[in-house]
C-alpha cells in the first residue's frame, strides 16, 4: 500500500479535499495524508459546504502541519 501526502499552505481547503477524494478513488488500496506548512484555524466553511454536496463530511477535520 502506498501513502500519498497532499500539502498546501494552510491545510484548510485543497489538501483536505485532495486527501478525501484520493482515498475514495483508491478504494482502500492506498492511503492519503494531508498537511500544511502553516496550518489554519479550521477547514474553510465553503470547502465543507461543497464537499457535503458530494456526500462527504469534512466538518470534523482540523488543519495540521504536514
Amino acid at each position: 500500500m502506498s501513502t500519498v501526502l497532499f500539502v498546501c499552505l494552510h491545510n484548510a481547503g485543497r489538501s483536505q479535499m485532495s486527501q478525501v477524494l484520493f482515498e475514495q478513488a483508491a478504494s482502500g488500496r492506498h492511503r492519503a495524508l494531508s498537511g500544511g506548512t502553516t496550518p489554519g484555524d479550521r477547514v474553510h466553511p465553503e470547502v465543507i459546504r461543497v464537499m457535503r454536496e458530494l456526500g462527504i463530511d469534512l466538518a470534523d477535520r482540523e488543519p495540521r502541519r504536514g
